[in-house]
């Protein structure tokens, strides 16, 4: 068997925001420059395409979409893409892309592709739909899109409809492992949804309700690899089964090196290995406090060799007193030592006062208490909070 290779990714999460097209465009170029250097059948993209609904404009993400699918389809023989949950790629939005290239295949409902070199091109056949007297396939590519009872069920009972639900999803992975069950070429499954054991990044927050499939569902397809997306932590629940993540850290909840996965083929067997994406800054919280009119934090925290390229959250605890003695000047240090665009945030502990007496808890007017409270604080008051305090009680102002 010849070597096929393939780049699983998913969760690009395209979006308006400049700072997140900018971060999504690097992980790209560096993606680009894979594929320039190396040979790749195809790409399978698990879902997740695009962060929410948008408009086709200059400063949206989909025109950065395109740009990307058109120089990959340029590099690689196929692209193939399945639709994430419907708060990220709007119904419709998936469709849309499909042949903007002809390699470019994208499906908002499940699919079996086999893909077969002829004499000038290779053809794709859905094995689902498509009529054909092929034998063997080089490869098999199945795509799975986010479940959802809509699309699955027909029952007005919610009782009904959440009892056979995940009875009707089993059935879409059995029937495509009796559909593929002839052909021995590499299987490969694309699926995005929340499969039971995965681990979140502190920073991504799933769709309510979000549905759990268990891996054992997935493998009634019986495919040789499953290219997971919809979680953004890179995790792995088997050596062929697992999320690639997302390919660029969307907040400072996701500070985890991002990547993109290869599958290679050859001889009968098969080999996964892990791209760190070197273009994704790495994101680095520091946590300090203000002391004695100095900065402190952990010394092993550096803008070294290994940080160089880093984004850095500074977070600093200060008490109320010495927050002034924070000045511009040191703010500015930060920024020199950190890089202009550090995030800065303190955590202003409140100093303690003294602001009440046992008087006060006894006055019987609210002129007598704003008299004790002056006191209490050394503060002076004038005739004018005399009168304005009188206005008040005569409105009703009771003292509590």
């Amino acid at each position: 068997m010849k070597q096929l290779r393939f780049i699983h990714t998913a969760d690009w999460h395209a979006d308006a925001d400049p700072k997140k097209q900018k971060k999504l465009e690097a992980s790209l170029d560096q993606m680009v420059a894979y594929c320039s250097n190396v040979k790749v059948n195809a790409i399978i993209h698990a879902g997740d395409v695009f962060e929410k609904s948008q408009k086709y404009q200059a400063n949206s993400g989909v025109p950065v979409v395109l740009k990307y699918l058109h120089k990959l389809a340029k590099l690689v023989d196929f692209i193939f893409i399945t639709k994430g949950n419907n708060s990220h790629d709007e119904p419709g939005s998936i469709e849309l892309l499909h042949q903007i290239e002809p390699n470019v295949f994208a499906y908002e409902y499940p699919v079996v592709l086999g893909m077969k070199a002829g004499a000038v091109k290779q053809h794709v056949f859905d094995l689902l739909r498509d009529e054909h007297r092929i034998t063997e396939f080089d490869y098999i590519v199945s795509l799975v899109p986010y479940p959802t009872k809509a699309s699955l069920l027909i029952e007005d009972s919610i009782d009904n409809n959440n009892a056979n639900f995940i009875e009707k999803f089993e059935q879409i992975f059995e029937h495509i492992g009796e559909v593929t069950q002839p052909y021995t070429c590499p299987k490969l499954l694309a699926f995005h949804g929340n499969v039971v054991g995965s681990r979140l990044s502190s920073g991504q927050t799933l769709v309510s309700q979000d549905i759990m499939v268990a891996p054992s569902t997935l493998e009634k397809a019986k495919h040789d690899y499953y290219a997971l997306g919809h979680i953004h932590l890179r995790q792995f629940f088997k050596p062929n089964m697992g999320y690639s993540g997302s390919i660029y850290n969307k907040n400072w909840g996701e500070t985890e090196q991002k990547s993109f996965e290869t599958i290679e083929f050859e001889d009968g067997n098969m080999i996964t290995i892990t791209i760190p994406l070197n273009a994704a800054r790495p994101m680095v919280k520091i946590d300090a406090e203000f002391i004695n009119g100095r900065f402190e934090w952990d010394e092993s925290i550096t803008t070294d060799e290994a940080n160089a390229n880093a984004e850095f959250r500074f977070r600093c605890t200060v008490s109320e007193n010495d927050r002034k003695l924070i000045s511009d000047d040191k703010i500015e240090w930060l920024k020199t030592f950190f890089g202009k665009d550090v995030k800065i945030e303190f955590n202003i502990i409140p100093d303690q006062r003294e602001s009440r007496s046992e008087k006060i808890m006894n006055c019987k007017t609210l002129l007598d208490e704003v008299k004790e409270y002056a006191s209490v604080i050394e503060q002076p008051i004038n005739g004018t909070i005399e009168q304005k305090v009188l206005e008040l009680q005569e409105k009703g102002v009771e003292v509590q």
